[in-house]
């Protein structure tokens, strides 16, 4: 077996029907993107990193989930997925020890990009610096053999272009500007010179019998390196539907992917030199996963400091927010603490009426946390109106509207964020507001499945542990819920039914009482 011993995170490896792509953080699997949840991908690089040798279970449970107790069927629930999509053989247990992947690399998928990289830049002045991140939609080939087909490959750009222009976090070049490259071979870097943008989005267009099949990706015009990918396909009577179907996974995937690349670009830069835009990029994941108290606590101590920075930089103060408020869910900080952000609201709402990111995070955090449900939804109605393809959007309106009482509208919005953004990196929370919205609607056995998938993506996130707990107990799974309840404790010493049920934020107070009386039932402290 040949050893791959350079880091992963600077070459994808191609092994013969599949490839990982770190940058991206996905698998593709014979030309097709994988579904594959975050915790398994992390689980899978590590193997191929330390391909030379075994790896034992502590040392994963340690990297994928730092500082955090978790059970081992965790663990092998996520290699029996990866031996699922790669074959058994591919993922060697060795007895007593742990595990081996036992593939070898055929090829570098980044080997042409770092050939590209190996030469300086004539110009490198005149590439875009860092700063807000700016991108342009180019025209999409039709490579069909239908010149008839060219309203509908125009289309699907022209929708792009309308629904990323919505957002605020990034700067999209006019149709107008893009479009004057039709017909043309398109080099990256050089387009990135001469429209001054970082990021471009491509595609094509193919017809095989009756299908169409579409391929989009987002490339950094720097060195031309490929930071996202996606094929569609679908029968050429539904054009229409697929345009939508495109146009909505497309703008729902670049967003988050290209605050990813933009956060490894910040990386190379010293903190002591870092703008509030920067210090934000770094916050997010963090406030993402949730995965820690101490992550927690740096995020809001990254966001304060872009604050002290730019105090009129509202996309700030709404991630400060929207962090006290996943501080509070996942039990780092108490009511009292995750309080502390709401003098900023009113800033971001006067402010940010047109930014569906800011006014996502804070509707939540103005319902979740302070209880002021009529007022957070307005804000997160306003925030879909404007890119109702946003996963934040999405996932926070499902959150607000299960409490709310509107179960069966949150699982459509919830459903919708899922779909569109499987590699989203708040999945895990988006299927713990699935569950809690399956358990307000009485879908009790819906609920529990969302919940335990919600548990492997964020065993941390304190909701899902006590929304599995009340489950369990309601469905009278006494032992089941007792063992829930004793992890929950174990993560929140200081969880009590009173204080709970006190300020949690649902609008039924009937529900309440219920969801106290099972979690009593089920063993938590009065």
């Amino acid at each position: 077996m040949t050893n791959y011993k350079r880091p992963l995170h600077d070459k994808g490896l191609e092994f013969g029907d599949f490839e990982v792509r770190p940058r991206e953080r996905s698998l593709v699997i014979e030309g097709r993107l994988a579904s594959l949840s975050s915790r398994a991908f992390d689980i899978l690089t590590f193997l191929i990193e330390h391909n030379d040798r075994v790896v034992t279970k502590d040392e994963l449970l340690d990297r994928v989930w730092p500082g955090t107790f978790v059970e081992e069927s965790n663990l092998t629930v996520h290699i029996a997925a990866l031996r699922k999509l790669l074959g058994r053989e591919t993922i060697a247990t060795v007895s007593g020890r742990g595990y081996r992947f036992t593939r070898t690399p055929t090829s570098d998928v980044d080997q042409q990009t770092d050939q590209q990289s190996s030469n300086p830049d004539p110009s490198p002045d005149l590439m875009p610096t860092l700063g807000k991140p700016s991108l342009a939609v180019m025209p999409f080939l039709n490579l069909t053999g239908n010149s008839g087909q060219d309203f509908f490959v125009d289309g699907v750009v022209d929708d792009i272009i309308s629904v990323l222009s919505r957002v605020r976090s990034f700067f999209v070049i006019a149709r107008s500007s893009s479009f004057t490259y039709k017909g043309k071979i398109v080099d990256a870097p050089q387009v990135g010179r001469e429209l001054g943008v970082r990021y471009l989005v491509e595609g094509s267009f193919r017809e095989t019998g009756s299908q169409l099949r579409i391929a989009v990706q987002l490339v950094e015009t720097t060195a031309g390196r490929l930071v996202w990918s996606q094929r569609f396909e679908g029968p050429r009577a539904d054009i229409f539907d697929l345009q939508d179907k495109i146009t909505e996974q497309v703008v729902a995937a670049i967003e988050p992917t290209l605050m990813m690349a933009e956060l490894e670009l910040s990386r190379t830069r010293p903190t002591g030199e870092l703008l509030a835009y920067e210090l934000c990029l770094r916050a997010l994941p963090l406030v993402q996963t949730s995965a820690t108290r101490h992550g927690v606590k740096e995020a809001i101590d990254l966001l304060e400091r872009a604050i002290a920075l730019d105090g009129e930089y509202s996309y700030a103060k709404a991630l400060n927010c929207y962090a006290h408020a996943v501080a509070y869910a996942s039990r780092w900080f108490n009511h009292e603490q995750a309080r502390r952000a709401m003098p900023m609201t009113e800033d971001v709402l006067l402010d940010h009426r047109d930014d569906p990111t800011s006014l996502a995070y804070i509707g939540h955090y103005l319902a979740y946390v302070g209880r002021q449900h009529e007022k957070g939804l307005q804000a997160l109605d306003r925030a879909l109106a404007l890119n109702p393809n946003s996963f934040a959007a999405l996932h926070s309106s499902g959150w607000i509207r299960a409490y709310a009482g509107d179960a069966k509208g949150a699982i459509e919005l919830l459903q919708r964020a899922l779909r569109a953004n499987p590699l989203a990196p708040e999945f895990g929370h988006g299927l713990s507001a699935l569950g809690y919205a399956y358990m307000i609607d009485g879908q009790l056995d819906e609920a529990l499945t969302a919940l335990e998938k919600a548990y492997l993506e964020a065993p941390t996130f304190g909701i899902t542990q006590i929304a599995m707990a009340w489950c369990l107990a309601r469905l009278e799974r006494w032992e089941d819920a007792s063992a829930a309840v004793l992890r929950l404790l174990r993560h929140d010493q200081t969880l009590k039914v009173s204080t709970f049920c006190a300020i949690m934020p649902s609008a039924d107070p009937v529900f309440v009482t219920q969801y106290g009386a099972f979690l009593r039932d089920a063993g938590v402290p009065s």
